[in-house]
């Protein structure tokens, strides 16, 4: 869910561990907020973002390395291997995962997106009916996961389709000064996926996959 500052949790607790690590500037920058969309886009969990973001500091430390001139993407190849890790040891268990309750995660995106839903104006009816759809699939057990991937995706269409043309000028703007500035061109799924989540972020409408709890 997202707070008033229109800054996804997600966000938040990524910007907070990596600037209390790194120290000197308190802002970040637009490769920096690039990246954490990347990995939310990739649906890394935030706490292996965040194991990633210490492995990184801890190296630099042994060997001696200054913190303070260091970026947010320097962290991706320790988010990568961290998120590797965690998958190989999913992989183990899955059966067993799929097979038994997921209420605390079930929960949590009930709540969050009854709170949006009773937030949304009138103008949002849309994204409104499409939560609600997703509202019933978690009351399902266990979850209609396949339904709300559909949804997600859906919510995703209603997010871009709705986005004004100058929102999205200002998103392909700023997505030419991120990681993949050095293209000819902004992809068209670079700026899709930017959009969205300005969009998402804005209107504070959460996830509804299960992937992202």
């Amino acid at each position: 869910m997202d707070d008033e500052n229109g800054q996804s949790g997600y966000y938040r607790e990524i910007a907070r561990a990596f600037l209390g690590r790194r120290g000197g500037a308190l802002l970040l920058s637009p490769k920096d907020q690039a990246a954490i969309a990347a990995w939310e886009d990739q649906r890394i969990p935030l706490r292996v973002v965040l194991e990633g973001i210490v492995r990184t500091f801890e190296g630099l430390k042994a060997r001696g390395r200054a913190t303070k001139a260091v970026s947010l993407t320097f962290c991706d190849r320790e988010v990568t291997a961290a998120f590797a890790q965690h998958r190989d040891r999913a992989a183990g268990r899955r059966k067993a995962q799929e097979a038994g309750p997921r209420s605390d995660k079930r929960d949590r995106a009930r709540r969050e997106i009854g709170q949006a839903v009773e937030a949304l104006t009138p103008e949002d009816a849309l994204v409104k009916r499409l939560l609600r759809e997703a509202l019933a699939a978690l009351s399902d057990s266990p979850a209609d996961e396949a339904t709300l991937e559909r949804l997600e995706t859906e919510i995703e269409e209603a997010l871009w389709s709705g986005a004004a043309a100058a929102d999205k000028a200002e998103a392909s703007a700023d997505a030419a000064e991120g990681p993949r500035a050095r293209r000819p061109a902004v992809s068209g799924e670079d700026l899709r996926r930017r959009v969205v989540m300005t969009e998402r972020a804005r209107r504070r409408i959460p996830h509804v996959s299960l992937h992202y709890y």
